[in-house]
């Protein structure tokens, strides 16, 4: 970590415990005050947010509407899967078991640095998304030359309203 800024690089593997804890890499953890995390599901993978990254998206959050009906389905059923943690003495986060089940998550996981988060994998789904590992530096090169993706996702939207 940086100037009180999150960033993750690297790969661990760690074993989870009986009781589904995890043991987060001490370079990864807040030096300064307990290191809290929000774990949220992925598409392929349990991601883990500082919470202090989290709370931008937060504040974006207070800002739907509560007659907005889809945002509001949107919100609960992504909210119901959401877990708070923090690291215990030893490092550890307790993870629930209905976060891990459906990412194949037992015994191990891998943990992945991805720059602003850290994705939790199970280790035979981590190992097979590197066959396409040489097609990273396009996307890499596609964030560079469009850092805020906004134009991006505005056009997404437009083509999908014309559908």
């Amino acid at each position: 970590m940086f100037d009180n800024e999150n960033y993750f690089f690297g790969e661990f593997t760690h074993a989870l415990d009986s009781q589904r804890r995890l043991a987060i890499p001490s370079e990864w953890r807040s030096k300064e005050e307990d290191s809290r995390f929000i774990l949220l599901p992925g598409r392929d993978s349990l991601m883990m947010v500082p919470f202090e990254s989290f709370r931008d998206f937060l504040k974006k959050v207070q800002k739907v509407s509560f007659a907005n009906r889809k945002a509001q389905l949107a919100l609960a059923q992504i909210g119901a899967r959401v877990q708070e943690c923090s690291c215990d003495k030893q490092g550890r986060i307790k993870i629930s078991q209905k976060l891990l089940d459906p990412y194949g998550i037992t015994d191990q996981a891998v943990l992945v640095g991805a720059f602003t988060s850290i994705q939790m994998w199970n280790p035979k789904t981590w190992t097979s998304h590197q066959d396409g590992a040489d097609n990273c530096l396009d996307e890499l090169q596609r964030i560079s030359e469009s850092p805020d993706g906004f134009m991006e996702m505005f056009q997404e939207t437009m083509e999908k309203m014309k559908d």
